[in-house]
This record gives structure tokens, C-alpha cells and sequence, in this order.
């Protein structure tokens, strides 16, 4: 949104990891915002929650139509399809899963509201190749997984509905997103997986020899830079990278995790898989150019993470 404008009011489809900390950043800037989930894992529904979020339970975007004629501006889609690890086994329901959300999405936006843009949450970590230059919007997408394939059609659709039929899409590509522990059956999130390891002494199993490089956002500077660019511009680029520009290895990230901790992540080798491989790292440019944004470093975000942990096994 432009200076003057009217804050946005914002939908968000799923409440998980990315969606719930949407919402509650949203809340805290007095943003109108509601979340349609399957389930509530974070509690923006509970009626004693701070968030201050409206919770729709709802699978897909069945619930949509409704929120849309109460009046929304920006849809933000986080959720859909299987995750990285799943996808490998099952890639026909990863890609079903995805756009089976996306294009209905899209359909209703264009039917229902068709001022209101559409933001997919997608992944630079699945859409872009390892290389040693930070990957700008420009280049050639060449995933290496079934996950990063479906975020990519997902990508190609939003940017169908806007040159055909006048949509408001854009796609954030975002880079490894950290700042809670998570279930271990995602398998995704390294930092996660490093914390649980540090936490309980099961051992890390370390892929690739540690030595793979990738781009560490932490949750609140993910969810400050998207709520800064939804509420700074109306019309944003088709793709936009959100990350840090600054690359660490695997073995950093289990060395921040242990000295944050005060404790030794025990580690177990583990084979190398293609997406185990080399250096990814999103360059920020185009985000900068839009948004003042000076991301949180790998040992601020992993202190600040340890800290968050701490005080929710305490409370």
C-alpha cells in the first residue's frame, strides 16, 4: 500500500509454522487479519490468545468465498501440497495438493474480489539450483525435488492468472525460514532439527558432511519483511526473494545452535541426496530496492530462538 492508503486486510490460508507467525505479526501492527486452516496447531483461535487473529476452520479454500465478500485485500496462501522430504515419495499428491489449492484460489479471487492480490509463500530452497552466485528473481528455476517443481507451477499459475487475467500475484521465494521447533515429520528446517538434538541428545543425522551452504531467515524478520512489502506497495513484482544474502554451512548452523544452548548436538553420518549438496543463497536486491530490511545474523536469530524455546518450556 502506497503512504495513505488504508492498512491492508489480510487472509491467510493455513495456520502452520509460516501462516500462524503471519497472523500474529499482522495482529501486532493492528492489521485485520484471518486464517483459514484445517487445524490450529499455534492457538490463533484460542479465545485467551493475544494473536488476535480470526480463525476459520476450514480445509483448502473451501472457507474462502465468505472471507472474501467480508472484505480482504491480500490472500495469502501458506499452505498446500506435501513437504520437501514426503514430496520425494509422493510427488503426484505434492503437486495435486499444491495447485489443487492454488487454482481454486486464484478462481475465487477472480470471481469474488478481483482487486484482492494473491501471495504464494514458495521456496527459493526448492525452486533454485545449488550454485556459487546468490540466485536472483531472474534466473532459470531448476528444481531438484518434487517439492520445488509444485512451489515452481504454483509460481507459473499465479503469473498465468495475472497476465491473462489481470490478477494481483506475486510469489516469495522464501530461503530456510527457523525460529520454532518443529515436527520432526516435516523434515525440513535444519535449526529445528538441530535444537531437538542439543534438547533431548538423540543424534543429528548431518547430510553431505555439514558442509552444504544455505541462506538462515528467522521467522520474525520473514514475517517483518512480508507484512513491510503488503503494506508498502500495492503492486509488487511477479517474484520476490525473502532471505538474508548471507550463506552458512550446515556444520555453522549445528556450532550456533551448541553455543546458544550451552549443550553438544551429537551427530550420525548421513548420505548426501542432490538437495544435500553445494551453496544456495538468494540474493536480496530486489527486496532492498522495496522494503528497509537488515535481517537478523545466524548467531543473533539462533540466540533468539534459544531464548523463545527456553521460555515457552519454562511457561
Amino acid at each position: 500500500m502506497n503512504a495513505g492508503a488504508a492498512a491492508p486486510r489480510i487472509a491467510v490460508i493455513g495456520a502452520g509454522f509460516l501462516g500462524s507467525a503471519l497472523a500474529r505479526g499482522a495482529s501486532r501492527r493492528d492489521l485485520a487479519v484471518t486464517v483459514i486452516g484445517r487445524s490450529d496447531p499455534y492457538g490463533l483461535g484460542d479465545s485467551a490468545s493475544p494473536s488476535g487473529a480470526v480463525f476459520v476452520p476450514g480445509y483448502g479454500a473451501e472457507r474462502l468465498p465468505e472471507v472474501l465478500r467480508s472484505g480482504v485485500d491480500v490472500v495469502v496462501i501458506a499452505a498446500g501440497g506435501r513437504f520437501p522430504v514426503p514430496s520425494g515419495s509422493e510427488p503426484a499428491e505434492d503437486v495435486i495438493g499444491t495447485l489443487s489449492l492454488v487454482i481454486p484460489v486464484c478462481e475465487l479471487v477472480r470471481a469474488e474480489s478481483p482487486g484482492t492480490a494473491v501471495v504464494l509463500l514458495s521456496s527459493a530452497g526448492g525452486v533454485y539450483a545449488v550454485g556459487t552466485e546468490r540466485k536472483r528473481e531472474s534466473e532459470t528455476a531448476e528444481p531438484t525435488s518434487p517439492y520445488g517443481m509444485s512451489r515452481l507451477t504454483a509460481e507459473q499459475y499465479l503469473a498465468y492468472y495475472g497476465r491473462v487475467h489481470g490478477l494481483r500475484t506475486c510469489a516469495l521465494r522464501c530461503s530456510n525460514v527457523y525460529g520454532r521447533l518443529l515436527p520432526r515429520t516435516r523434515g525440513q528446517n535444519v535449526v529445528s532439527a538441530a535444537f531437538r538434538s542439543a534438547l533431548t541428545s538423540t543424534p543429528f543425522t548431518l547430510h553431505g558432511g555439514g558442509r552444504q551452504i544455505r541462506d538462515f531467515l528467522h521467522v520474525d524478520d520473514f514475517v517483518r519483511g512480508t507484512l513491510d512489502l503488503l503494506t508498502g506497495h500495492r503492486q509488487l513484482p511477479r517474484i520476490v526473494n525473502v532471505g538474508t544474502g548471507v550463506g552458512h554451512s550446515v556444520a555453522e548452523v549445528i556450532s550456533a545452535v551448541e553455543a546458544a544452548t550451552d549443550s553438544v548436538v551429537p551427530i550420525v553420518p548421513g548420505a548426501a541426496a542432490i538437495t544435500d549438496r553445494g551453496r544456495l543463497v538468494v540474493d536480496t536486491a530486489l527486496l532492498r530496492s522495496l522494503i528497509d530490511f537488515e535481517p537478523l545474523g545466524l548467531a543473533a536469530g539462533v540466540a533468539l530462538m534459544a531464548r523463545e524455546v527456553a521460555e515457552e518450556a519454562a511457561a
